[in-house]
């Protein structure tokens, strides 16, 4: 009686299990959708304390029904050990005792032998589901694991429960033959000893019977839970950690876009002095009424190198944006590499085009995070041919004579101004990649539409394909910038060598413009 009511409690917990991983696995994907801060809890659940209890009090309660198998073997023995003790009148009628017990010592009220074959196959079937789940299965998967855990567990508790009723007939069954004696015996008082002596065997097959068929059911009760927790555990799991470190990610994208703002900036800047430098040098070229005043400014070198300061601003900008955007690709490529497969089975890995920056990208599957990786992506830039043509500017420059020199820097700061204008255009595009990826973090640490939950996956390899675009973008900003750089420090070098203004000329521009400021007075002073 103490082993049926073991058996029972523990019967109770495992339904108890079940329809709690189920009701909560269903409270937190009502509507439909789940959110990812969720992932973590269904880990815990499915492969967590909480499972393992519920695995180790399955793997006791399948002990349990051997000890009822074993101890109904011990009853059939002990009552056909009974039966022979009985005198030869009535021993003789029990012949065959086994063979014939299940007529002989059978009710109409008897419950029939639960179909154990179908509840295994039930549970071989969930199991297959739970080792074949992929993204779009894996709730409804675990799901119906866990109802099924539930079902399976009320089978086992019924027939435990029916185990205890068979127990407590036999008890009473085998309190009448103890208590037989020969005195005032008679027919009828035989034959229901007889019936008896049948019935107890016809109980105690029963209860063996029911508790083979109920380890049978646990045995792949047991499965279905080691499985579910291995393989929904390592999926909830992966999920969980690329949420985790996409939300890590985040500082390093923002950083990045506050990057990008802080060299568009300066860009500008750099753009509207290279414009200036330029008109001065023309007005040197030309000499015409500015010249003077052109030499003057650019004599002290003071502006050129307030740009190439401002040039390699952006470069040492452009250095730490590519730092910062390579940490967030290679805790992505990681999160990617440590999901289980089934997580991008089935996902198409063609080249994807996408709406980013104002045109459409490519989003491709690589996950090399390789530092010196120097491979264009498909989208990539190729700027090359812009620094060529700033890398002839600058020979030019270097080679010229006196006479040459100012018209070649003068060309050569209207290159600088349209090349750092590239630079301003590219930077904006890195800026919109970076804004893209900041959005894709976004969503997939939001609510997953459970029906597409595979265009969340998808956005790991967004975030990576636009990282290595940024990556590539700001390299050649870099190089382009660079070449600049090296045009105006060559600007700077020949200005050095150049004496535009000597003292005995400057005394004379001082006079010059002393005159000019005194006849200007005079004109004015005729004029009124």
């Amino acid at each position: 009686s103490t082993l049926c009511h073991t058996t029972i409690s523990k019967a109770n917990e495992v339904v108890a299990f079940g329809l709690e991983m189920k009701d909560t696995l269903d409270g937190l994907s009502a509507d439909g959708t789940l959110q990812a801060d969720k992932f973590e809890i269904i880990k815990d659940l499915v492969d967590g304390d909480r499972i393992r209890e519920a695995t180790a009090l399955a793997g006791e309660l399948g002990d349990l029904a051997l000890q009822c198998v074993d101890k109904s073997q011990d009853m059939m023995e002990a009552i056909e050990l009974g039966i022979d003790s009985l005198p030869d009148i009535i021993e003789d009628r029990i012949e065959n005792k086994m063979e014939r017990a299940a007529k002989k010592g059978a009710k109409d009220s008897d419950p029939n032998l639960p179909d154990v074959e179908t509840h295994t196959r039930e549970l071989q079937t969930l199991v297959t589901n739970v080792e074949d789940v992929n993204l779009f299965t894996v709730m409804s998967s675990g799901k119906m694991a866990f109802d099924g855990l539930r079902a399976k567990g009320e089978v086992c508790q019924d027939m435990f429960s029916t185990v205890r009723k068979f127990s407590e007939d036999v008890s009473e069954v085998s309190d009448a033959i103890r208590n037989f004696t020969l005195k005032g015996l008679d027919i009828g008082a035989m034959k229901e000893l007889v019936y008896d002596a049948w019935r107890c065997l016809r109980l105690s097959s029963l209860i063996q019977q029911f508790s083979e068929g109920v380890g049978k059911i646990i045995k792949w009760i047991i499965n279905l839970f080691k499985r579910a927790s291995e393989k929904l555990g390592s999926i909830w799991g992966a999920l969980a950690r690329a949420k985790d470190i996409l939300g890590d990610c985040v500082q390093y994208v923002v950083e990045c876009i506050r990057l990008c703002n802080d060299a568009k900036s300066r860009s500008g800047e750099l753009c509207d002095l290279s414009a200036e430098i330029r008109e001065h040098l023309v007005n040197i070229v030309t000499f015409d009424r500015d010249a003077i005043a052109s030499i003057k400014d650019l004599s002290d070198g003071d502006e050129i190198r307030r740009a190439i300061q401002l040039a390699t601003t952006m470069d040492d900008i452009a250095k730490e944006c590519i730092e910062q955007i390579l940490v967030a690709i290679r805790k992505v490529c990681a999160a990617i590499k440590s999901m289980p497969d089934v997580l991008t089975e089935g996902l198409d890995k063609e080249p994807k085009q996408i709406e980013v920056s104002g045109g459409t990208r490519a989003i491709s599957f690589g996950v090399d995070d390789d530092d010196d990786d120097d491979t264009v992506p498909v989208d990539g830039v190729d700027i090359s041919g812009d620094v060529d043509e700033l890398d002839g500017m600058r020979v030019a420059i270097e080679e010229a004579n006196v006479f040459e020199s100012v018209q070649k820097s003068s060309d050569g700061f209207d290159g600088v101004k349209a090349k750092i204008g590239l630079c301003g255009d590219m930077i904006i595009q890195s800026r919109g990649f970076a804004d893209h990826c900041d959005t894709a973090i976004k969503s997939f640490g939001g609510a997953w539409d459970l029906e597409s939950a595979q265009n969340h996956i998808l956005e790991l390899f967004e975030i990576v394909s636009l990282g290595k675009l940024i990556k590539n973008y700001v390299k050649e900003i870099k190089k382009l910038v660079r070449a600049n750089i090296a045009l105006m420090e060559a600007v700077m070098n020949k200005f050095k060598d150049i004496d535009f203004v000597p003292d005995q000329l400057e005394d004379l521009i001082e006079d010059v413009g002393d005159g000019l400021k005194d006849l200007g007075k005079k004109l004015a002073f005729w004029k009124k």
